[in-house]
């Protein structure tokens, strides 16, 4: 079951993020993969259902944090986070996109629900949920 979980420090409402039973587990090697922790910093920035605007900080949020391409490599994670449901599967971007240290040719892009997986030696994108 999900839950709504607010990130409060000195009064203010920093996050409001998606709950998933055994995400928060998950940071670091994945069944072999080193899949990167969320990033407290984008989590500061990311808008919040209680924000004036919401929709509009929501889709500017997507547009400068998931790309289809990136360092060069056409990872394609922003046509496979909407075509699998965007926000409302996969919820907000928690990472930057990041080569996996010890494999160069995956890359990863960590969200609330899931993980954007790139292999560079197939070229396909593919999710990993985190669930």
């Amino acid at each position: 079951m999900r839950s709504f979980k607010r990130i409060v420090a000195g009064g203010m409402l920093l996050a409001s993020v998606v709950v998933v039973p055994g995400v928060a587990a998950a940071a670091g090697p994945l069944d072999g993969l080193t899949v990167p922790p969320p990033d407290p910093a984008l989590l500061f920035v990311a808008p919040t259902p209680d924000q004036a605007n919401y929709e509009a900080r929501l889709n500017a949020f997507v547009d400068v944090t998931v790309h289809d391409t990136w360092n060069g490599q056409e990872v394609q994670f922003l046509s496979t986070f909407d075509d699998n449901g965007g926000v409302e599967v996969l919820g907000l971007p928690t990472s930057a996109p990041k080569a996996d240290p010890n494999n160069p040719n995956f890359i990863y892009q960590r969200f609330q629900n899931g993980v954007l997986f790139f292999n560079g030696s197939e070229g396909t994108t593919s999710v990993i949920a985190l669930q």
